[in-house]
C-alpha cells in the first residue's frame, strides 16, 4: 500500500538536550559514510525515546515510513504518546489495537509481528528499542537480512546496555557504534540523580549453578536458595533501616520469591504489592497508577521492570537477585535514577541484598568501555574494591578512610598492603581525585599554604575527605630526594611557629608525604580540623 502525502501538523515537541543532536548528528555521519545498521547507545533516563522520535519527525517530514519496534507493553504506549507530542501521526501494530496502515509511522510490538497475523509494514527506516533484546527475536533477524539485499532501509538500534551473555553479540549486525554520554556525565550535568549504594552480607550461593543458554545464574536454583522466610524478613528489615518511607522497587528471582517478599513487607505495614509478566496490562496499569500515586510504596517484581518502565519518584531500587550479567545488572539500577521535580528527589537508594552484584560489577559511575565488540561477560575474578560499613551499611571505597554517609572512622585501611599496589586499583574517577588533591598539595606548598589547605579543598569539591595514603607522594613523588625531605620539614616547621602546631603536627605530614604504607593516628578530617 502506497500513503498519501502526509504534512505534519503544527506541535510543540519537547526540547532536546545538546548531547541528544549530538546523538543524531553522529547517526547521520554515520549513515553518510555507508553505515546502514548503526547501534546507538545512551544511558537509562538519556531520552532514547526523545531522540527516537526526532529521528522519526525528520523521517515522516520527507516522507520516508518509520517503524519502531518495541517488545514490552509500557513502551508501545509511552512511545505512541511521545510521538504525539512531536505531531507524528503514529499507527500501532498490537494485539487489540486497531491497524493503521496509512500512517507513515508504525509503533509495533515485536511479538504481535512475529506471529505472522498481522501485516508487516512496508519501511525505510527501523528503529529498534531496548535491541540488546529485541535485535536477537527470529522476526527481527529477518528484517536485517532484508536490509541486506536492498540499501534504502537503514536499521538503528538503541540500548543503554550493549553487553550480552549469550552466545550472540550485537557486532554481528550492527556495523558502527555512535554513544551519547556516560551515566556519570549525566549525573554530573544533572540529568541523573546520583545513586547512593549499601549492601548486606553475602549469601551463599554455591549451590546456583549457571544454565549454559544464557550465561546467567539458574533461576530454579537461585530460588530455592534465597527464598527463605528469614531472609525475606530480614531484607525488610535492612529496607526499614535504611530507606523506610523511600518508594522502592524490588527486583526478585521468581514469581514466588517476588509474592513471598511482598507479603513480607505487608507483614511489616508497608503497602506492598507483586507484579510480574503474566499480569493483565489493565492490571498492571493499576498497579502503576497506585505507586505512583504512593498507595502502594514498594513493588516486587520478576522479569517485568527492567525495561520500559518509568516512574521517576522511586527513591530506593533493592537488589534481591543475583545476575551475572551486566545488562540486568545496569537496567535494574537505572530504574531509580531518573529525575522526579514533582517529588523533589536528590537521589536513589540502591540496596544489594546480598547478591554481589555491586561488587561483581561496580558502581554505576565507574568507568565501563562501551565498545561495538565487547568481551564476552562473565562473573569478574576480582571484586571491586568496596567495602561495607559496619554502622551503616553503605557500600563505599575500600580506600575511604570515613565512612561518607554516617562519619564512621576506620581505624586502618590498608594494613600491610603497599600502596604502589592499590594505586592500580583506582578507576578513572579516583585516579583524576588523587590527582587533584595532589595539585592542591602543591599549590599549599608553593604559596606556604598550611597543606590542611590541600584537604579541605578537595572536600569542597568532592564532598568528602580523599583516603589518607592519596597523600602520599602529593608534592615529590614517591622517590623523594634527601634534599626535598629537608625542603618539606623546614615548610612544615615555619607553618607551625606560626599557628602554634606542635611537633607530632610536623611528623604526621612528613609521614603523610614519606612515609610508604603509614596511615596517620588522626583521620585526614581530624588533621584539616587541626590546620
Amino acid at each position: 500500500m502506497i500513503a498519501q502525502s502526509q504534512s505534519l501538523p503544527p506541535c510543540s515537541p519537547p526540547a532536546l538536550r545538546d548531547y541528544q543532536y549530538q546523538v543524531i548528528a553522529d547517526l547521520r555521519t554515520a549513515i553518510r559514510e555507508g553505515h546502514r545498521h548503526c547501534l546507538c547507545y545512551l544511558p537509562t533516563g538519556g531520552g532514547k525515546t526523545v531522540v527516537a522520535a526526532q529521528i522519526t519527525h525528520s523521517a515522516v517530514s520527507k516522507q520516508k515510513r518509520v517503524i519502531f519496534l518495541c517488545h514490552r507493553d509500557p513502551l508501545v504506549t509511552q512511545t505512541t504518546a511521545t510521538f504525539e507530542q512531536f505531531g507524528i501521526p503514529t499507527g500501532i501494530i498490537k494485539s487489540g489495537y486497531p491497524v493503521n496502515l496509512d500512517a507513515l509511522a508504525q509503533v509495533c510490538a515485536v511479538q504481535t509481528l512475529a506471529t505472522g497475523n498481522y501485516p508487516l509494514p512496508d519501511w525505510d527506516l527501523c528503529i529498534l528499542d531496548e535491541c540488546h533484546s529485541t535485535t536477537f527475536f527470529k522476526f527481527v533477524q529477518q528484517l536485517f537480512e532484508a536490509s541486506q539485499t536492498n540499501r534504502r532501509k537503514i536499521m538503528i538500534g538503541l540500548t543503554a546496555t550493549p553487553f550480552r551473555l549469550g552466545k550472540q553479540s550485537l557486532d554481528e549486525f550492527y556495523t558502527t557504534l555512535v554513544k551519547g554520554p556516560t551515566p556519570k556525565e549525566l549525573i554530573q550535568r544533572g540529568y541523573l540523580v546520583p545513586p547512593r549504594y549499601f549492601g548486606f552480607k553475602q549469601l551463599d550461593l554455591s549451590k546456583v549453578g549457571v544454565n549454559r543458554r544464557t550465561g546467567d545464574y539458574n533461576e530454579k536454583e537461585l530460588e530455592r536458595a534465597l527464598n527463605l522466610h528469614t531472609l525475606n524478613h530480614q531484607l525488610v528489615e535492612q529496607y526499614q533501616h535504611i530507606a523506610l518511607g523511600r518508594k522502592a522497587i524490588v527486583f526478585a528471582v521468581g514469581i514466588d520469591h517476588s509474592k513471598a517478599i511482598a507479603q513480607a513487607f505487608q507483614a511489616a505495614g508497608i503497602a506492598a504489592q507483586h507484579l510480574d509478566g503474566a499480569m493483565s496490562t489493565p492490571k498492571r496499569q493499576r498497579l502503576y497508577y497506585a505507586l505512583k500515586t504512593g498507595e502502594v510504596q514498594v513493588v516486587t517484581s520478576v522479569g517485568t521492570l527492567t525495561e520500559g518502565f518509568d516512574e521517576p519518584s522511586l527513591e530506593c531500587v533493592v537488589l534481591a537477585r543475583p545476575t551475572l550479567s551486566r545488562a540486568l545488572y545496569v537496567q535494574m539500577v537505572g530504574r531509580g535514577l531518573r529525575l522526579s521535580p514533582a517529588t523533589g528527589k536528590t537521589d536513589c537508594i540502591i540496596y544489594d541484598f546480598g547478591t554481589g552484584n555491586i561488587k561483581r560489577f561496580g558502581r554505576i559511575t565507574d568507568h565501563q568501555p562501551i565498545v561495538l565488540q565487547p568481551k564476552k561477560q562473565r562473573e569478574s575474578d576480582q571484586e571491586a574494591p568496596l567495602k561495607q560499613c559496619p554502622n551503616c551499611s553503605a557500600l563505599i571505597r575500600l580506600w575511604h578512610q570515613n565512612c561518607p554517609e554516617c562519619g564512621y572512622v576506620y581505624e586502618s585501611i590498608l594494613e600491610e598492603v603497599p600502596i604502589e599496589d592499590v594505586i592500580e586499583l583506582l578507576n578513572e574517577e579516583e585516579l583524576e581525585q588523587r590527582t587533584f588533591l595532589h595539585q592542591q598539595y602543591q599549590l599549599a606548598f608553593e604559596r606556604g599554604y598550611k597543606p590542611g589547605y590541600a584537604v579541605m579543598r578537595f572536600k569542597e569539591q568532592y564532598s568528602y575527605f580523599p583516603a589518607g595514603w592519596w597523600s602520599f607522594g602529593a608534592v615529590f613523588g614517591s622517590h623523594p630526594t634527601g634534599v626535598q625531605k629537608a625542603r618539606y620539614r623546614k615548610y612544615l616547621k615555619e607553618i607551625a611557629q606560626r599557628h602554634g602546631h606542635d611537633q607530632q603536627w610536623i611528623d604526621r605530614y612528613m609521614q603523610l608525604e614519606f612515609g610508604h604504607g603509614f596511615l596517620p593516628t588522626l583521620s585526614l578530617a581530624e588533621m584539616a580540623d587541626a590546620g
